[in-house]
């Protein structure tokens, strides 16, 4: 899906049209004041995927090589693309051509995408392995500064902050090792925080409309969950495995706000 450089395309195209659109010479430039607004724009999620269990201890399940062949099966990467649509609140002050402001603001996500991937055991060719990792954000919300140069009607800004998403991962992992094969499998539903950074553009339509593009990146770091894996051909014997994956986002977006 080529929803990112859309969302980009659109923003020039309105950003352009500010430009050329010239404002009455009455307009007042002062930025200073609260603000309230919407946004719709585009939001790619990115996610790396691992899996980690260990051997050589009374007990384990597995032998070697097998932790590093599981590991190197799912070390990969998901990404998606979707449609986000948020609101946006702040105030902020203007010093001459300063402008120093607090904003928060909170955005769907459309993140939801699997990945699977398995082998035949180095161990034991009598044996296959699958796992699959499984990873969903529905909404992220960021709480930033606001640091800008006012040229008359516009505002160029970098932002930086805090952010937090709820994140969900779900881990399996089987084999058909002797009949009925071994399996587990585990869940995690984090709500968690992160940082975010980004730029920006406003231009003041009038005294109280304004228009704006901007870019955001977070990262939220890493959400894991752990479980058992056992086969109940060998009771004896199982093991810890854990899935996790790394998450971040990007957001591309044009706003619309009212300064009261």
């Amino acid at each position: 899906m080529r929803i990112l450089p859309s969302v980009g395309l659109g923003i020039f195209t309105l950003m352009n049209f500010a430009l050329c659109a010239q404002a009455q010479t009455a307009l007042s430039r002062d930025w200073t004041g609260i603000y309230l607004g919407a946004s719709l724009g585009g939001a790619e999620g990115r996610a790396n995927t691992a899996m980690s269990t260990s051997e050589g201890f009374a007990g384990s399940y597995f032998t070697t090589p097998d932790p590093e062949q599981i590991a190197g099966e799912a070390s990969g990467s998901l990404s998606q693309a979707s449609l986000s649509a948020g609101v946006f609140a702040g105030v902020g002050k203007q010093f001459d051509k300063v402008y120093v402001g607090v904003e928060v603001s909170a955005n769907s996500l459309g993140f939801d995408e699997s990945r699977a991937s398995g082998a035949t055991y180095l161990s034991n060719s009598d044996g296959v392995f699958s796992q699959q990792l499984s990873v969903k954000a529905d909404w992220q919300a960021t709480l930033r500064a606001r640091l800008g140069w006012v040229n008359e009607q516009w505002l160029l800004y970098v932002t930086g902050g805090v952010a937090a998403a709820q994140v969900r991962l779900d881990a399996r992992f089987s084999d058909d090792f002797l009949g009925e094969g071994a399996a587990g499998g585990g869940s995690s539903k984090e709500t968690r925080l992160g940082w975010v950074a980004g730029l920006g553009g406003e231009y003041l339509l009038n005294e109280n409309w304004t228009i704006r593009g901007e870019y955001l990146y977070a990262d939220y770091g890493t959400v894991d969950t752990s479980f058992a894996v056992s086969n109940p051909a060998f009771p004896a014997f199982g093991n810890t495995m854990k899935g996790s994956v790394d998450f971040r986002t990007q957001t591309l977006s044009a706003g619309l706000s009212y300064r009261f």
